[in-house]
């Protein structure tokens, strides 16, 4: 097995990769939250993922692309469902990625978050699977979550206060005030019974995340192809300082840390 695995933090990340190798499968992580905002936030969980990688010797692949612009526009015309798209996104270049680049297959350290909607981001996972023609290997990393903070906090890791989004940083701060919160996404598969009620629902909120998944490339492809302002040049131009910087990093253990030029496999 070849396993590509989509890594949201470091912190997320540990449990996962500890309980991969408890299996005998070495990942290789890979980074690309075009979700996560502001641009502080972005790099400081990129940063401390990479250093994390070369601290337990694992291969890390870098899609260092700071989407701002493009979530926003995709969920633009329904926030309170923005997690639809927010998975569809990262789960479907995931797959593209994994499909274009010989892995065999390709999982994600969201799945280790009770925070997350469990059911809905395994839907969006196995439409990208299918799409794409690349196993999604299903695990429940949950039961290690705790732990896993625990070893952040014992290694200093960048630890974050909300999920990624701009809008999940709002929510963050309405609990705190007492506000109420947004909305949580409503097209999602209805809560089932029995495992093949929960295949079924799956199954038939494919097109959902399909739809939500070519919106996100869509605005995308809109950002990639209008032409830079001044400071849009100047943030390409400090990413790329960082992006080289990092190339051929790693340690003594083999990490390796590599960059990817935005959206390398988009339209394959």
């Amino acid at each position: 097995m070849k396993l590509l695995l989509h890594i949201c933090c470091a912190p997320c990340s540990i449990a996962c990769i500890q309980s991969l190798r408890a299996e005998g499968i070495e990942p290789t992580g890979f980074w690309y939250n075009p979700n996560i905002h502001p641009l502080t936030e972005y790099r400081a969980r990129r940063d401390a993922l990479q250093s994390y990688a070369a601290q337990i010797g694992m291969a890390l692949e870098m899609h260092d692309a700071y989407g701002l612009r493009p979530f926003v526009r995709a969920v633009a015309e329904d926030m309170d469902a923005r997690c639809v798209t927010c998975y569809a996104a990262r789960m479907r270049e995931t797959a593209r990625y994994a499909r274009a680049h010989g892995f065999t297959h390709f999982t994600s350290t969201l799945f280790v978050s009770p925070y997350q909607d469990h059911a809905l981001l395994r839907a969006a996972a196995e439409q990208a699977a299918a799409e794409f023609g690349v196993a999604f290997l299903y695990r429940d990393f949950r039961p290690g979550f705790r732990d896993g903070q625990a070893q952040a906090r014992a290694l200093a890791l960048y630890m974050q206060k909300y999920c990624g989004c701009v809008f999940s940083e709002e929510e963050r701060y309405t609990k705190r005030s007492g506000a109420k919160p947004a909305a949580k996404p409503t097209e999602k598969p209805p809560a089932p019974f029995t495992e093949a009620e929960a295949a079924l629902a799956r199954q038939a909120a494919m097109p959902l995340f399909q739809a939500a998944g070519l919106r996100f490339d869509a605005e995308q492809a809109k950002a990639d192809a209008a032409p830079p302002t001044a400071a849009a040049q100047a943030l390409a131009a400090a990413m790329e300082r960082e992006r080289t910087g990092a190339v051929g990093g790693g340690d003594a253990r083999g990490g390796d840390v590599r960059g990817v030029a935005p959206h390398p496999t988009r339209g394959q």
